[in-house]
């Protein structure tokens, strides 16, 4: 005996590329052999994934569950039947304003044939048959007589826009459901034993694709009197595009990947040729300016009212700030699930639905970045450890400082226990300038040889009315033939650190209203008559 059942999506756990569906209904079995029918089930469904169990009054024994293909005559969905009953409606709308224009555009064309019958009207006025008095009246009756008609042409014209319009819309709705349910679906067939009769609830459970969710992130750094502070705001944004909508169901996102845990690398061979150097083609070199967006003051609200109005101002609770409704961390084994409170709405058509799963406040070490050589802005950078208990995974995340949108960024991946490094924006109230002091030429013969020198100062001044540490990073040139020779003379005060590529680092504390000089000398040496390039900046 067939016996279909209509099931609702009840549960979903969504994976970054992927989700494992859970849909639940009920039937009514008597003693015997049954076959349940499950169908609507979406084309992005993985067959091999489904599993089904259940349970009731009803003993059951479970036999087989088949999974196969149905072609319908419409598209099995309620959304887009109705969208065809409106898309009808509006269509004879616009057929019957269509065909009142027309209407309307015969008159006027009547109109004008009377007007161009000149002839006749003189010959009757020739004759006495019809006087100016009648003619003019005929006249005044053609003019009102068309612009009644051309007003109401152009009235016809913007209903006609207005209706071809909600159908251009309609008919996009109807296409984005049909290209998500299509007209076939998956259908499955359990085949179940029922040893004695009752209700039963049967569970399907499966895999879709066209399913996912990515991370995004609002970090916001809080600066007060009594410290800083960073909130890492995590949201999930879960797309799916199966046409089947999940309604109330209850969901969780989760960081494992089912795909890449069965993805083994292979060793490839490892081939080493002679080296061909590319040809050299043009390069666009494009100049990044720091954005420095402005603050605009609020206005000082005065207050308003007499006494009572200030009074019943001072009695008001006071505001409650809204607090997010964050997502229940499960941890199993090295992935990390995500439960959402409540119950949640996914449309099937791949509109994103963003929830909150975690907010976080971690204590930043704060420090400023300079590279004066590139750019006079000392860049804010906060340097926290991961200490949420969960991974981040990639995503894009909006920076704030206070109040203020200071930009994006790209959150790269961070396990739980690893160190987050964000750049904050500009700081304006550390100023700092590079300037050439130096430039010498050693004007004696010395085997033929050349000397330059070169001499920078860099000058910091912290403006805050807290202390500041600073890292500022320059650089000398680095020789790239065997008769130049580049060496640094002298630095004050001596850098943290060196590197091979000539890239000097410097850890600067700055106490409020404090100035600080840093000074560095490079000698260059080569032969007299070599031209060189890329030396001076």
């Amino acid at each position: 005996m067939e016996i279909p059942v209509e099931t609702t999506v009840v549960a979903a756990v969504v994976y970054p590329d992927r989700a494992r569906v859970v849909n639940r209904g009920q039937c009514v079995l008597a003693e015997g052999s049954h076959q349940i029918i499950i169908g609507e089930l979406p084309l992005a469904l993985e067959s091999e994934s489904v599993r089904a169990a259940g349970q009731g009054t009803a003993r059951v024994r479970l036999r087989s569950v088949d999974v196969r293909r149905r072609h319908y005559v419409q598209t099995p969905s309620e959304s887009a039947a109705a969208l065809e009953k409106e898309i009808e409606r509006i269509s004879a709308a616009l057929q019957a304003l269509d065909d009142n224009a027309a209407v309307k555009q015969a008159s006027i064309d009547h109109l004008n044939g009377m007007r161009n019958a000149t002839e006749n009207y003189a010959w009757g006025l020739a004759r006495g048959r019809v006087t100016v008095e009648n003619q003019a009246a005929l006249m005044r009756f053609f003019e009102d007589e068309d612009i009644r008609l051309r007003a109401d042409l152009r009235e016809l014209g913007e209903a006609q826009h207005d209706h071809q319009n909600e159908l251009a819309k309609l008919r996009a709705e109807l296409e984005q459901i049909r290209s998500a349910r299509p007209r076939q679906r998956y259908e499955a067939r359990l085949e179940v034993e029922a040893l004695s009769p009752g209700d039963f609830t049967v569970e399907l459970t499966y895999v879709v694709g066209q399913a996912g969710w990515q991370p995004l992130y609002d970090m916001r750094l809080h600066e007060s009197d009594e410290g800083t502070l960073l909130t890492i705001t995590s949201q999930a944004e879960i797309t799916q595009n199966t046409g089947q909508n999940w309604s109330d169901v209850q969901l969780s996102v989760s960081t494992a990947r089912p795909a890449l845990n069965q993805l083994v690398p292979e060793t490839e061979p490892w081939y080493v040729d002679e080296y061909r150097p590319p040809q050299p083609q043009p390069r666009e070199r494009d100049l990044i300016g720091v954005a420095k967006m402005s603050q605009m003051d609020a206005a000082n609200m005065g207050m308003t009212g007499g006494f009572a109005s200030a009074v019943a101002a001072m009695m008001a609770p006071a505001p409650v700030e809204a607090e997010p409704d964050v997502a229940t961390l499960q941890q199993s084994g090295t992935a990390v699930t995500f439960a959402v409170s409540g119950s949640v709405d996914v449309p099937g058509d791949g509109t994103p639905k963003k929830l909150t799963i975690g907010q976080s406040d971690l204590p930043p070490q704060l420090d400023f970045l300079s590279v004066p050589r590139h750019t006079d802005a000392v860049y804010r950078r906060a340097t926290l450890t991961n200490t949420t208990g969960a991974p981040m995974l990639p995503g894009p995340a909006s920076l704030y400082v206070n109040d203020e949108y200071i930009g994006r960024n790209h959150l790269e991946y961070t396990p739980s226990g690893g160190e987050v490094k964000l750049t904050l924006g500009v700081e304006e109230r550390i100023t700092v300038k590079r300037e050439l002091v130096r430039r010498d030429v050693d004007k004696r013969l010395l085997r033929d040889q050349r000397q330059l020198v070169y001499g920078y100062e860099i000058k910091l001044e912290n403006l805050l009315a807290t202390p500041a540490r600073i890292l500022v990073e320059d650089q000398y040139p680095v020789s790239r033939h065997d008769q130049i020779k580049v060496r640094l003379d002298q630095a004050s005060p001596e850098p943290m650190e060196r590197s091979d590529l000539h890239i000097l680092k410097w850890q600067i504390d700055l106490a409020p209203a404090e100035k600080k000089v840093i000074r560095f000398e490079y000698q260059v040496e080569h032969p007299r008559g070599m031209v060189i390039n890329g030396l001076v900046d």
